[in-house]
């Protein structure tokens, strides 16, 4: 129960989409490298117009360059749809070709190796179709600001400036960036001037250490400037006026993390400022060096911080400021190196600030997701160097597995060892490109271990261990036995997994821990204890990556549930107990939810106590529906919902008239649709009018009106899809016409249409909704999509086009 939102992350591209050859699909077969380069790029100064009203811009490239050999006569650029007007080398004209993606300079004199050259281009943009986005005002949405931003990874910087579009190229850089006057512009670095002239203003940003082109960055709106600071170095938020103390909410606890951050790596933050700016259209966020793009949705307001914030987001993207920009993938196969180490520290971020509970909870949300994505999407190793697009490997393996390798290499290595690798490999590697093989060097010059078994293991093969575990106690020996089984399958690309596990045997006054190594099919061990044991457990501190089944005595699963130290293992005790069935088992759901003292466990076990459709289970449910805990009361209603009755009804519908938090709120209209939405078809209208923060009330209460896929409600679903309704409405519309399409033919079509919004966002939605009908009319419009510039559109109409295609066609 994890929460999640696919648009909140750091670009996760997984559409949810599933179905066969998916792998064949994305993950294709040809390998690729890193490109080479002729040259080195050594500064970047781009002088840049900005047009809101054109949607364009005219700009200067200056290019500082070095020559890597003899006889350079020509000089590549990735360009794509530059109008490129003039370019000089040195201050010369030269002829250029700008075609095919590539803008190509002929030189009438060859470089030499070390020879440097200042590349002039002069050029405009109109449009771009990635790479520079502008928001607007318009029929699409009125209620959108007037904004310019930036989103070059993986490899879209190519679409607004011309350069050497691959992570392993690193520079310094400059912007000067001309806006209409009243607007700011942000970039990278320093800001070494502002000038305001007649009716505009130049902003111009100084980069003075390398880093990668992808991470060049370009912010324009009517933002205000919130000051912050750590340490002496300048800590800054950004966002549209009015919203400061949203943006407080937010970004406020960066300082902090920033402290946590610098201590614990003993490395300081590298550069002269942070800064993130809040924008609207963002699909997550991106940490853009010094300078972080945010979604707008990181902008919370007083009501929806009762029980939501954006810790984990802020975390995840200055932890990118060290991995990832500091130290950067040399190529995107190796980009587990930027995203696990990422997403491993706003985890830890998270214990620091919140507890240990906290951070065990968001681990198992991130082993859950990555379990999903493999078992129903594809498997792969981490590292993969066969990949269509940059982007599909953008998935829940390089962000949530790559957390857990790390999750589990610290554990291999001990605290100590493990901060002074990363410590180490942060200082050898300052400024530069990596691969996965200079964490492995970095590691073993700290510890004189060699890793590659591990990297081996976990890195570069793929899927993770499964395990069945039986417990046996013999009264007369007094003796605990265990049969541990590996029970995935295995192949050359999945072997047996060799692990270090521990066994946690409790008892009254005592705890005995054991470690094994497991690396064969089975084993069977043998403990004396001093008695009997309460309870046992198996990883009982979680450090292990797998699945686990485990067949013990019911007494100790209710000693687990009630008494397990940690809340991680109380809540693996629920579903088990609720499988039961029995009232006994209802009642002591029922008595750990009330006393359950972490919110996350408590709404696993109310999860379970709704699985149990018995009368005393449901009586159970209705009695904790008023619990204080918002988190926990909307977990409560939805296991309440699963018992369709009129007193179930009832009770939700007291908490979709109104409840503090907006998030119990909108799930309440949410299952208050699918128990009795005829009749409450008054208050759920009402409700679409209501203001919260992602209009998450509102498309809650759409989410009710469809959920009986009444076909009285598609043609709200209709007009809701469509501007000028605000994104999360329209999302929420979109998400639930794919379930009329087999009622109304004009769905399909519909869907189509949609695809063609201006915000990216929607595009995703529509292009998964389409995946998800298996119908042939999508095809021709997923074709076409095929061809987007957009690399994340592409990916999302491949898979949709691959599951459309395997739903239709006949087997062979």
């Amino acid at each position: 129960m994890a929460e999640r939102n696919e648009f909140l992350g750091c670009g996760r591209a997984y559409s949810g989409l599933s179905g066969p050859n998916i792998k064949g699909v994305l993950l294709g077969r040809a390998t690729r490298y890193a490109p080479d380069r002729s040259f080195d790029t050594l500064h970047i100064a781009l002088d840049i117009d900005i047009d809101f009203r054109r949607r364009s811009a005219h700009a200067t490239c200056r290019t500082q360059i070095r020559a890597f050999s003899d006889k350079l006569k020509r000089l590549e650029f990735d360009a794509v749809d530059l109008q490129v007007s003039a370019t000089t080398v040195d201050g010369k004209r030269v002829r250029h070709t700008n075609k095919k993606g590539k803008l190509t300079l002929s030189l009438p004199k060859a470089l030499i190796a070390g020879q440097e050259a200042e590349v002039v281009v002069r050029y405009k943009v109109v449009k771009p179709k990635s790479g520079l986005h502008f928001v607007y005002p318009g029929p699409h949405n009125p209620k959108n600001p007037v904004q310019v931003w930036s989103q070059s990874q993986p490899e879209d910087a190519r679409y607004w400036f011309p350069c050497h579009d691959a992570p392993h190229e690193k520079t310094t850089n400059e912007m000067r960036i001309t806006v209409p006057k009243g607007f700011r512009a942000v970039s990278n670095g320093a800001l070494i001037e502002t000038k305001h002239r007649g009716g505009t203003s130049t902003y111009h940003w100084k980069m003075d250490k390398p880093h990668s082109i992808y991470l060049i960055s370009l912010a324009a709106g009517k933002f205000s400037e919130i000051a912050d600071s750590w340490d002496g170095i300048p800590v800054t938020y950004y966002c549209e006026k009015g919203r400061e103390a949203d943006a407080r909410r937010g970004m406020g606890k960066t300082p902090k993390a920033v402290e946590f951050f610098s201590k614990m790596t003993g490395v300081r933050y590298p550069y002269e400022k942070y800064a993130q700016v809040a924008v609207a259209e963002y699909p997550g966020g991106m940490e853009h060096t010094t300078c972080t793009t945010q979604t707008d949705a990181i902008l919370i307001d007083k009501r929806a911080a009762l029980d939501c914030d954006m810790d984990l987001l802020m975390a995840h993207e200055l932890a990118h400021q060290w991995f990832g920009d500091l130290v950067t993938c040399r190529d995107w196969s190796h980009a587990w190196l930027n995203e696990g180490f990422a997403t491993y520290f706003e985890v830890l971020f998270q214990e620091h600030d919140k507890g240990k509970e906290e951070a065990d909870y968001e681990m198992l949300g991130n082993a859950r997701v990555y379990f999903d994505e493999d078992a129903r999407r594809y498997r792969r190793a981490i590292v993969c160097s066969t990949y269509k697009y940059p982007w599909i490997l953008f998935d829940r393996h390089l962000y949530e597995k790559g957390a857990w390798v790390l999750h589990m290499l610290r554990r291999n290595l001990g605290d100590e060892l493990w901060w002074k690798c990363v410590g180490h490999y942060l200082r050898k590697h300052r400024d530069q490109s990596v691969e996965t093989s200079d964490l492995m060097a970095a590691i073993e010059e700290v510890t004189g271990r060699n890793m590659k078994p591990f990297f081996d293991q976990w890195i570069f093969k793929s899927g993770y261990p499964q395990f069945r575990v039986q417990y046996d106690w013999n009264a007369k020996t007094k003796t605990a036995s265990l049969w541990v089984l590996q029970t995935q399958d295995v192949s050359d690309e999945t072997p047996l997994f060799k692990v270090k596990a521990d066994f946690r045997f409790t008892g009254r006054g005592w705890v005995k821990d054991y470690t094994e190594e497991l690396s064969e099919k089975e084993h069977r061990f043998t403990y004396r204890l001093p008695s009997e044991p309460l309870d046992f457990e198996f990883d009982p501190d979680y450090w292990l990556l797998k699945k686990v089944t485990i067949r013990k005595p019911q007494a100790m699963w209710r000693h687990q549930l009630l008494r397990a130290k940690r809340a991680r293992s109380r809540l693996a005790a629920a579903d088990q107990v609720a499988y039961w069935g029995s009232d006994e088992s209802a009642e002591l759901l029922a008595k750990a939810v009330r006393t359950e003292r972490f919110w996350g466990a408590a709404c696993e076990m109310a999860a379970a106590l709704g699985s149990i459709r018995s009368e005393l289970a449901f009586k159970r449910l209705t009695e904790l529906v008023a619990i204080r805990q918002p988190k926990v009361r909307r977990a409560v209603l939805e296991a309440l919902a699963r018992h369709a009755r009129p007193q179930s009804a009832a009770l939700i519908a007291k908490l979709a008239r109104r409840d503090p938090s907006a998030r119990v709120e909108a799930e309440a209209c949410r299952q208050l649709g699918w128990l009795d939405g005829k009749r409450r078809q008054g208050l759920l209208r009402k409700a679409l009018s209501k203001a919260s923060w992602r209009d998450m009330v509102a498309a809650g209460a759409l989410g009710g009106l469809a959920a009986r896929r009444d076909k009285g409600a598609l043609e709200l679903l209709k007009r809701m899809s469509r501007a000028p309704h605000a994104f999360g409405v329209r999302a929420e519309a979109m998400r639930h016409l794919a379930d009329y399409a087999a009622f109304s033919p004009a769905v399909v079509p519909w869907l189509c249409e949609l695809t063609a919004e201006a915000d990216e966002r929607l595009n995703l939605q529509a292009v998964g909704a389409l995946g998800r009908l298996e119908d042939r009319r999508a095809l021709p419009t997923l074709e076409k999509l095929k061809s987007s510039p957009n690399s994340r559109i592409r990916v999302y109409a491949e898979e949709a086009i691959a599951k459309i295609r395997a739903g239709i066609e006949p087997k062979k």
